[in-house]
C-alpha cells in the first residue's frame, strides 16, 4: 500500500486540479450566456431579401442553385472547434458528416482543427478552415459562402449540407443539419411555396438566374454566419458539460483517496499500539 505522504500529495494534486476545473468551467458558463445575449440572427434582413423570391418563378428558373445536376457530387460542410473538452461533441459533427462520404466524388469542408484530425489517415480529401476567433466569424462565413459558391458554380458540387452543432441549452447539445442548397431547401416562416409568385405583372430588369444568384450570394453568408454563432455557442455549453463531468470524476477519485488515507493512518496508528503494548510487555517481564 503507497504511504500516507503519497495518499496525501496525490489528493493534493486532485485538490488543486478540482480547483481549475472549476475555474474553467466558470469561464465557459460565462463566454456562454455572454455569447448568448450578443447572438444576432438578422431575421429583418432575411425576411426583406427573401421577399424577392416571391417576385419570381424560382422552381422554373435554370440555375445550379435551385437545380444541381443530378449527378453533380453532394458537399458537405462539417463545423466543428479548433480546441477540445468539448467531450465529444466534434466526434458526434464528424461521425455525421462522415457518412455522407461513402460516395468519393462527393465534397467535404471541414471548419475547425479538431474536425481536421478526426480524418488524418482516412486518405480522405478536404478544404479545411480554422473556426478563428469570435471577431473572425463573419470574415470565416465570407471565407465558406465564397468557397462553395465557386464549387457550386464550376460543378464540383451539387446539393450542399452544413453539419453543426447546436445548443439547445447549456446542458443539452445536438448535432443539426441544414441543406444550404439548392435554395429551394431553405424553409419559409410563413410555409409559402417556392414557385408561387407574388403579384400578378413584375418587370425584370435582370435575367431571373442572376438574381438568384445574386440573392442567394446574399443569403448564404447570413445563414453561415448564424450557423458559425450557433456552433461557438454549442462549444461553450459541450465544454461546461464535460468540465462538470470531469469535476464529478475528480470528486470520486478523492472520496476514494481519502478512504485509502484513513485506511493507511489506521493501519499505521494500530501498528504503532500493537509495538507500544508488545514493547510494555517486554519491559514489565524483564522487570518483572
Amino acid at each position: 500500500m503507497p504511504s500516507i505522504s503519497m495518499i496525501k500529495n496525490e489528493r493534493e494534486f486532485y485538490q488543486d486540479f478540482h480547483s481549475l476545473i472549476g475555474v474553467l468551467k466558470a469561464i465557459a458558463i460565462s463566454q456562454f450566456h455572454a455569447l448568448e445575449r450578443k447572438i444576432q440572427t438578422y431575421e429583418e434582413f432575411i425576411a426583406a431579401v427573401e421577399s424577392f423570391f416571391d417576385l419570381l418563378e424560382v422552381e422554373s428558373i435554370a440555375h445550379p442553385f435551385v437545380h444541381p445536376a443530378e449527378d453533380a457530387p453532394l458537399g458537405i460542410i462539417a463545423i466543428t472547434s479548433d480546441k477540445g473538452l468539448l467531450g465529444g461533441l466534434n466526434h458526434r459533427v464528424m461521425t455525421v458528416a462522415y457518412g455522407y462520404m461513402e460516395n468519393p466524388k462527393n465534397q467535404l469542408v471541414i471548419v475547425g482543427q479538431e474536425g481536421q484530425k478526426f480524418v488524418q489517415g482516412m486518405n480522405l480529401f478536404f478544404k479545411g478552415f480554422t473556426s478563428g476567433e469570435d471577431e473572425e466569424r463573419y470574415l470565416r462565413a465570407l471565407e465558406i459562402r465564397d468557397h462553395v459558391i465557386g464549387q457550386v458554380i464550376e460543378g464540383h458540387m451539387g446539393p450542399v449540407k452544413v453539419i453543426y452543432p447546436y445548443a439547445s441549452s447549456i446542458q443539452v447539445q445536438k448535432v443539426m443539419e441544414m441543406d444550404l442548397l439548392p435554395c429551394t431547401k431553405w424553409p419559409r416562416e410563413d410555409d409559402r411555396k417556392w414557385n408561387e409568385v407574388f403579384g400578378e405583372d413584375v418587370l425584370l430588369e435582370s435575367y431571373p438566374s442572376h438574381l438568384v444568384e445574386y440573392l442567394v450570394y446574399l443569403l448564404m453568408a447570413q445563414k453561415l454566419f448564424e450557423i458559425l454563432q450557433f456552433a461557438r455557442l454549442a462549444e461553450y455549453a459541450a465544454r461546461t458539460t464535460h468540465l462538470e463531468e470531469s469535476s464529478d470524476k475528480i470528486k470520486d477519485i478523492d472520496k476514494k483517496l481519502q478512504r485509502k488515507y484513513f485506511r493507511a493512518r489506521h493501519e499505521v496508528i494500530d501498528q504503532q499500539m500493537r509495538e507500544l503494548f508488545a514493547a510494555r510487555a517486554l519491559y514489565a517481564e524483564q522487570n518483572g
